[in-house]
């Protein structure tokens, strides 16, 4: 299968867990209590490592130095989830999903330092483009006065920063020890951070346990859609990065906001109770004129 076609798989995956969070977060996360989330998702690797390792047993065929990078990599994954869930409470998914456009330029100049890659001009403009077309989306305009969402551009950009790192240095192991040895020990690094926050964060401990007992068959199975679908998304974007450049990948992801706009508005429209998004004239403008302008920008890469 083409490269671009396993990247492709990233972003709607992405999209429909972008939709999923936002619905936790709206109906079952209290204000600036997201721990419990973060939680869900750093240990949810529990249950796939048993899969990795009926595919791969050769998972103990790594160096140590590799094994650190790697569990590091897992680490920066879960930072970036939880700046973007600080983000999602702040704002509606459309408008936070597109910052994500930024991973690019941090993959790029990761991927140039790292591993040497280089893009074309005509590649870096239509980087530009998409980024562009993103932060169109990023302006509240539903005032007289346009703001600026700072504290979501913040986080989005921390988010971002993180996981183009993630990328770039599971490509620099994952070239030499495969794909599934380097997807074992990320997950590991994941689960680290996971425990650690359990141990020492007292209010993350209590978001999640207190979460659980409350809606623990409904959280449970949500969160292992997500988490499902999380994985195999990240699982194809790290993969396809075996195949082309880093930075190529990742713009796949440019493909991610209309794949949340496009979600929203079927939400909006005929399920109204999961997620109900702003569908006045002046943003619904906003939105199609910020997401044409990052696909315009793909169609160049």
């Amino acid at each position: 299968m083409n490269w671009f076609f396993i990247a492709l798989i990233a972003p709607f995956l992405y999209a429909i867990t972008n939709h999923i969070d936002k619905y936790l977060i709206s109906k079952y996360i209290k204000e600036g209590k997201v721990g419990a989330l973060i939680m869900f998702s750093a240990l949810f690797g529990i249950f796939a490592l048993p899969i990795i390792l009926v595919i791969n047993p050769m998972v103990l065929n790594i160096s140590l130095w590799q094994i650190i990078i790697l569990v590091v990599i897992g680490i920066l994954v879960v930072f970036s989830i939880l700046c973007y869930l600080y983000a999602l409470e702040l704002d509606e998914a459309t408008f936070v999903v597109p910052f994500y456009q930024t991973i690019p330029i941090f993959g790029f100049i990761l991927a140039y330092f790292i591993l040497g890659e280089i893009l074309t001009k005509i590649q870096i403009l239509a980087s530009l483009s998409i980024l562009f077309g993103a932060l169109i989306l990023s302006f509240d305009i539903q005032n007289k006065k346009i703001r600026f969402k700072k504290k979501v551009v913040l986080l989005m950009i921390m988010a971002s920063f993180f996981y183009a790192i993630s990328d770039v240095l599971f490509k620099f192991i994952a070239i030499e020890r495969g794909f599934w040895i380097s997807t074992f020990w990320t997950l590991i690094g994941k689960i680290f951070i996971g425990i650690i926050f359990l141990i020492f964060v007292s209010s993350y401990r209590h978001q999640f346990i207190i979460l659980f007992k409350k809606v623990k068959s409904k959280i449970l199975t949500l969160n292992s859609i997500n988490e499902t679908a999380t994985i195999i998304a990240d699982s194809s974007l790290q993969y396809a990065t075996l195949l082309a450049p880093v930075a190529l990948v990742l713009m796949i992801n440019s493909f991610q906001p209309l794949f949340v706009f496009v979600i929203g508005i079927g939400l909006t429209l005929f399920f109204p109770h999961i997620n109900k998004e702003n569908t006045s004239k002046n943003i619904l403008i906003q939105k199609f004129l910020g997401i044409s302008i990052i696909i315009l920008g793909s169609l160049f890469l």
